[in-house]
């Protein structure tokens, strides 16, 4: 199947805490086979399966956990 990775600048990191909470709730999601939390550079990597789960999906459960996505 195939995979597709996608950055997001996101806004509302703070420290290890946030890491652990998007880390442990995007990976739970079905589809998701990796995440990368880059609190220096504010953003997070997602490697998905588009098949499986749609990249607004992961989007609204970013914003769901109170982090604001940047363009």
């Amino acid at each position: 199947m195939a995979k597709v990775r996608t950055v997001y600048r996101v806004g509302g990191l703070k420290g290890e805490h946030c890491r652990g909470r998007i880390e442990h709730t995007l990976s739970d999601l079905p589809g998701v086979t990796g995440v990368d939390v880059n609190l220096e550079a504010k953003q997070v990597g997602i490697s998905y399966q588009p098949a499986v789960i749609s990249a607004g999906l992961i989007e609204e459960t970013l914003q769901s956990l109170g982090y604001s996505i940047q363009g």
